[in-house]
């Protein structure tokens, strides 16, 4: 009897202590608000007013001028694009960064021509540290260029489809699009001046591409100007959503989000007074146990 209380005390406390190290160890996902370290944009959470956003469902009905920095690294349902295509058209204005995730699904569903072209884009001359990290100089005058001088971007690709008109920033003539990998330019590879962020009217809204999510996580938003476009983007919209219900999640923050729901259900009125109520009968229980037990007369 002693070994088995033992071991259930210790199957207890271990227990304890993963849901204590699940709740309180802080967020590693790409691109989660909530992740200090280099690959998170808590940055912006910390310098900016955002709302993160866990579900489309719950974009404003009257979006004039708010913002939704959407990073598409998992496919969109179609009642998903619904309220995508519902947000622009009403007045949104929809930033979709992506590199190699699905951001093309949501642009052939808003009827969109842009397309991101999910090539590696390299420049071997005008970059920072290496080819894979170019450093864009070309920008046109636009509200999100505004005081900027260059970008650098992270494992980034290219833009497709996008007229003169709508890019607001191009990499160098230098770059190109690694089809094949073995990071040399061949006779069949694009190479620049690309279109790496464009703008697209849409209805009473727009919608903006940028082709490389990493220039907002927290290794990179201080490099260069980076910072200056997030700075930009906060600025021109009354209220900024940053989407989390389409970032890969790991094990530990569907655990933390799922102690999180369970939280918001106890602490509702009605389970925190059936709480309460186990908690008095299961005090009471010994003393009537003990009340009912039979004496042993000698």
């Amino acid at each position: 009897m002693e070994l088995r209380r033992f071991l259930f005390i210790i199957a207890a406390v271990m227990i304890i202590a993963l849901i204590l190290a699940a709740w309180f160890l802080p967020s590693n996902d790409d691109y989660r608000l909530d992740n200090p370290f280099w690959n998170g944009i808590k940055n912006i959470k910390d310098e900016y007013e955002v709302q993160p956003l866990v579900s489309l469902a719950s974009l404003p009905s009257s979006p004039t001028r708010a913002t939704l920095l959407l990073i598409p690294y998992l496919s969109s349902i179609p009642t998903e694009l619904d309220h995508l295509n519902r947000f622009v058209s009403q007045g949104g204005r929809l930033i979709i960064a992506d590199d190699y995730g699905h951001g093309n699904e949501i642009l052939a569903h808003l009827g969109l021509e842009a397309r991101f072209s999910g090539q590696a884009l390299l420049d071997p001359l005008v970059n920072y540290k290496n080819e894979r990290f170019p450093r864009i100089i070309h920008l046109q005058p636009d509200p999100l260029t505004d005081n900027i001088n260059d970008l650098v971007l992270n494992h980034a690709t290219s833009l497709l489809n996008v007229s003169d008109t709508s890019v607001l920033a191009m990499s160098s003539p230098f770059s190109f699009l690694d089809y094949n990998g073995d990071r040399t330019r061949e006779a069949n590879e694009p190479t620049g001046p690309l279109p790496v962020i464009s703008r697209h009217e849409l209805g009473k809204g727009e919608v903006i591409l940028i082709s490389d999510p990493s220039i907002f996580i927290n290794s990179m938003d201080t490099i260069a100007d980076n910072e200056g476009l997030i700075q930009n983007i906060a600025d021109t919209a009354s209220v900024l959503y940053v989407d989390q219900s389409h970032l890969i999640s790991s094990e530990l923050y569907r655990t933390r989000n799922w102690l999180q729901q369970a939280r918001d259900i106890l602490s509702t009125p009605i389970w925190t007074a059936g709480l309460v109520l186990a908690a008095i009968v299961a005090a009471l229980i010994p003393i009537w146990y003990k009340k009912k037990k039979p004496t042993v007369e000698n």
